[in-house]
């Protein structure tokens, strides 16, 4: 009954206000409306950038967001530590969250089959051109500038923010975190990936390792300008994760910034932290790794300096960079 008066009230009053009227059927018709589509994927670890990012993504507004969240982090005890806050749900336009899995390769487990349930729903709407791909630790700064990235994406079936033919072996390297898709090879792309997966063999292909085979017969460029080390020990060399943070296309038109890698490399290379604009303060000790919150939360939360020196100090970040490096070093060698 209190559900019903409630409705009521509400028909009432924008019966007597067309402007509010027109907002409410423009966001739920949003799916229907929306010529650009994105699937945010995301697990635990990124909730201290997801609500600052969706919060860009939302200032699209012919985009339809769809929250993809990988729950395989959540404490079966509590149901509720995992999850994000539920102002960070109400940002997407929707979510899915996959199935349970286990074991082998988590980014191939957590991000495929995430894009595989999004993909289900967005195939519903023809009205859809393009299908963004967005890691719910990426931002864009610039958001407004989707609408160049289509036109320069021009009559390629895709292109990736970040991606390269290797000088060593001639493998195009394609890193899948912020990717544009027009329609027709985004589902296709689904379609491969999803016919790979009905034989899944405990930690075989990554995304990127997928994308390299499916881009035999499509048409598609490296983005004009990427993203390039101007500094230490890899400086020529592709900065594939935009640790720098430097010039590329992504980064000049869309204000793209991998904030995770963004900020370990600040810390390894002894930098001031990234604006705390970009992280939710909430729930530090639950969504934190442990140096982040003793030392770069703190900092945010009090202005005292010495704790960005503490944490350069303590920075746990160079060993697992150079551990990353060397695994996709491998993985090339080994395709």
């Amino acid at each position: 009954m209190i559900a019903y008066n409630e409705i009521y009230q509400m028909e009432k009053k924008y019966q007597g206000n067309k402007d509010e009227a027109k907002i409410l059927m423009k966001e739920n018709l949003i799916p229907l409306n929306a010529k650009i589509g994105m699937v945010f994927t995301s697990h635990k670890g990124h909730i201290p950038y997801m609500k600052y990012a969706l919060q860009q993504y939302r200032k699209i507004e012919d985009m339809f967001i769809i929250g993809a969240y990988d729950s395989r982090q959540v404490n079966p005890n509590t149901n509720r530590e995992g999850f994000p806050f539920d102002d960070i749900w109400s940002l997407a336009h929707m979510w899915v969250t996959k199935h349970y899995t286990w074991g082998g390769h988590q980014k191939r487990h957590g991000w495929i089959w995430l894009q595989i349930y999004a993909s289900a729903i967005l195939r519903q709407f023809k009205n859809i051109e393009y299908i963004f791909t967005s890691n719910g630790d990426c931002v864009w700064d610039k958001p407004e500038g989707v609408y160049d990235i289509i036109e320069l994406l021009g009559d390629n079936d895709f292109m990736s923010g970040q991606s390269e033919t290797r000088h060593t072996d001639g493998h195009n390297f394609i890193h899948t975190c912020s990717m544009v898709f027009k329609r027709d090879s985004y589902f296709d792309f689904i379609d491969f990936i999803f016919d790979k997966m009905t034989t899944s063999t405990t930690a075989s292909f990554s995304p990127e390792h997928l994308i390299q085979l499916w881009v035999n017969d499509k048409k598609w460029n490296h983005a004009p300008v990427q993203p390039i080390y101007t500094t230490g020990d890899y400086i020529g060399h592709h900065d594939t994760y935009c640790e720098e943070g430097g010039p590329s296309t992504w980064r000049d038109v869309l204000g793209f910034r991998n904030l995770e890698a963004e900020k370990n490399w600040r810390c390894s290379e002894k930098r001031h932290p990234l604006d705390v604009k970009y992280f939710d303060l909430r729930d530090i000790s639950l969504y934190y790794r442990d140096h982040d919150k003793n030392t770069l939360c703190q900092y945010y939360l009090t202005g005292d300096e010495r704790y960005i020196r503490m944490g350069w100090d303590q920075d746990p970040y160079t060993l697992s960079r150079e551990v990353r490096r060397e695994r996709m070093k491998k993985n090339v060698e080994d395709y």
